[in-house]
């Protein structure tokens, strides 16, 4: 393998390292029904209700149109109309650390099969068991920092307004490419 084709592979292989799932994060639910799937009474969950005032709590109870909070302050009983967004301590994907990890891994592999191929011929076979046991100890590794990654992350959004928020969403087509952007409040 020359250095040309390795450094054409390396240029192949880097765009792995930015690409992320757009699916990774589970979706969240719609309607306090849809919630009763995801948590139960006893968790622990941030509430931002519509004044935009976010209140941590502990889940007392959760029907289809009003859940019940304890918070420092005492119990309250909140229907899901004044509801705008609830968010929980979750666990981080792994998926986007497994790809960050792969092209990370990927990338350190072709700069090593680069160095083992400027001294010696033939190293085509070695090169590629190079990159792709350093692809897989990447994946391996970024799955593993992943794993230790908690982040709230949200579980509800409907019910009351929403406040401020931005949507961005990709146009592709024969004619055009960009951005939409949608803004609500």
């Amino acid at each position: 393998m020359t250095r040309r084709s390795l450094v054409g592979l390396m240029v192949a292989l880097l765009p792995l390292w930015f690409v992320t799932s757009l699916n990774a994060q589970t979706p969240w639910a719609q309607s306090l029904e849809q919630l009763q799937v995801l948590v139960k009474p006893g968790d622990k969950v941030y509430v931002r209700d519509s004044t935009g005032s976010v209140k941590k709590g502990t889940i007392l109870n959760l029907s289809s149109t009003s859940l019940g909070l304890l918070t420092k302050s005492g119990t309250r009983e909140i229907s899901e109309a004044d509801i705008s967004e609830i968010k929980q301590w979750r666990n981080d994907s792994l998926a986007n650390g497994a790809q960050i990890g792969t092209g990370a891994g990927a990338v350190i592999g072709v700069l090593g099969a680069l160095a083992m191929c400027s001294e010696f011929r033939n190293c085509a076979g070695p090169a590629a068991i190079t990159i792709g046991l350093s692809a897989g100890l990447g994946a391996g590794i970024g799955v593993g920092i992943d794993a230790l990654i908690p982040h709230k992350r949200t579980i509800y959004t409907g019910g009351g307004r929403a406040l401020n928020r931005f949507k961005f969403s990709p146009v592709v087509g024969r004619s055009r490419k960009g951005v939409a952007v949608a803004f609500s409040f």
